[in-house]
């Protein structure tokens, strides 16, 4: 695409905001889209063996087994041990973060023509935050973010408020590190977001 070439464009913000609308109105207009959650299923299978090697022992001492009945990583046991467990957390990302962002990396590189949106709700902690030429975070009103994850999700309140509280800073994180960032404000219909979205390309010469 003429005037893409080599463009990055980080897409963000907190969960149900409408990042996925977002990334949908990026493809029709012809970029390509890699969205960081698949990215990190692959980065997880491709490191597979290391993050059993690294968690097995201290899973069973508390009576959860790793592997499933395919013999494969259960990601769901792997949850229940990290989550509770900052430090074992940390650990994991240590071993499946520099998977991710080789990933990522590499889908930049194979579609630089074309121009990238980079579609992750933690792209503030990532190094391909630094390839980005600006940052759109998609943001809702907190009643419709709730209502929205509630119907897709179906999660427990409880748990629903703890995601959300676990992001409230997460425009924060960009302030802080100098990003050229717009933040796009979901509030109403589909046709909104993506005028607000054209407006921002437009805006940039895209």
């Amino acid at each position: 695409m003429a005037g893409r070439s080599g463009l990055v464009i980080g897409l963000t913000g907190p969960m149900c905001a409408g990042k996925n609308s977002a990334a949908r109105f990026f493809e029709r207009r012809g970029f390509a889209v890699v969205d960081a959650d698949a990215v990190a299923h692959q980065a997880l299978a491709d490191v597979e063996r290391s993050v059993l090697d690294a968690f097995s022992s201290e899973a069973a001492s508390l009576g959860i087994s790793l592997l499933g009945p395919d013999g494969r990583l259960n990601r769901r046991a792997l949850g229940a041990l990290l989550f509770p467990n900052p430090r074992l957390l940390a650990r994991h990302e240590g071993i499946v973060y520099p998977r991710i962002n080789e990933l990522l990396g590499r889908f930049i590189d194979e579609h630089a023509e074309q121009g990238v949106v980079v579609n992750a709700p933690l792209l503030h902690r990532s190094p391909i935050l630094d390839r980005c030429a600006f940052v759109v975070f998609v943001d809702a009103p907190i009643l419709i973010r709730f209502f929205r994850a509630w119907r897709r999700d179906r999660l427990p309140v409880r748990q629903i408020l703890a995601r959300f509280s676990a992001q409230k800073a997460l425009f924060a994180q960009y302030i802080s590190k100098n990003v050229d960032i717009v933040r796009v404000r979901n509030r109403g219909s589909l046709r909104a977001l993506e005028n607000q979205l054209a407006q921002t390309l437009s805006q940039r010469g895209y």
